[in-house]
């Protein structure tokens, strides 16, 4: 089998064993693959917008003759999709505001879905901040590196939990944990909040603000690092 990239094998491994598998944005449905392979009982539905790329799917899901277990689906999110009791739904590779505006459009059809693991290339505390108003909590946050990008991937579970702004902005689980790829993490942020931040027009207050609430949430938590490391 085709191997996994760091990021899709961190994917596979935070999914847990469940019944029923969805996975959003399938592209060449690597990752389908890979569950159906873990998972012997598990029933997988391999979704893409894209025709080409579902094609991609379907030709290497006969390839493994996994067609029994995988059902390439052409969908715009959950659109033409009806989630099966216990569900895990796995959204990666997209914005934030894309994959919570598909969460959005399909609300009512998350009622059967328990989990949900999330791998967006920006604006995390915006997906954190709306996918928890959605009745869902952080259960896990990691961090991989592939390809010298540092990927966010977090796992959300039915229930409620309140969260502070910087919790939402850094991470609660990642906060607590502070790896080393955490503290590299915030380096990098932190560098491009300073870079940002002066491009911003004086009379946007508002964005302003957001920012130097975010640089200081930043300098707060690698000031908190480095104590920890020299004590």
């Amino acid at each position: 089998m085709t191997k996994l990239s760091k990021r899709l094998q961190c994917l596979a491994n935070l999914a847990l064993e469940n019944e029923n598998y969805i996975d959003i944005g399938c592209d060449h449905g690597l990752l389908a693959i890979a569950l159906a392979k873990k998972y012997q009982n598990a029933k997988i539905i391999a979704s893409d917008i894209n025709e080409n790329a579902l094609s991609n799917a379907k030709k290497n899901i006969k390839k493994y003759h996994l067609e029994e277990k995988i059902e390439p689906i052409q969908s715009n999110g959950l659109e033409n999709i009806i989630p099966k009791k216990n569900t895990t739904i796995i959204i990666s590779g997209m914005g934030a505001h894309t994959i919570v505006g598909i969460l959005n459009q399909s609300y009512q059809k998350l009622k059967n879905v328990s989990t949900l693991i999330i791998q967006s290339n920006n604006d995390q505390d915006f997906l954190r901040k709306k996918v928890t108003r959605l009745g869902y909590y952080i259960k896990k946050e990691t961090l991989v590196m592939d390809a010298n990008i540092i990927y966010t991937i977090i796992v959300f579970e039915k229930g409620y939990h309140f969260y502070t702004k910087k919790q939402l902005y850094l991470g609660p689980c990642l906060q607590k944990e502070n790896s080393p790829l955490f503290q590299k993490k915030l380096k990098q942020d932190l560098e491009k909040m300073n870079t940002f931040y002066p491009k911003i027009p004086k009379n946007h207050f508002h964005h302003r603000n957001i920012t130097r609430r975010k640089i200081k949430y930043l300098n707060k938590a690698l000031a908190k690092s480095n104590k920890n490391i020299n004590n």
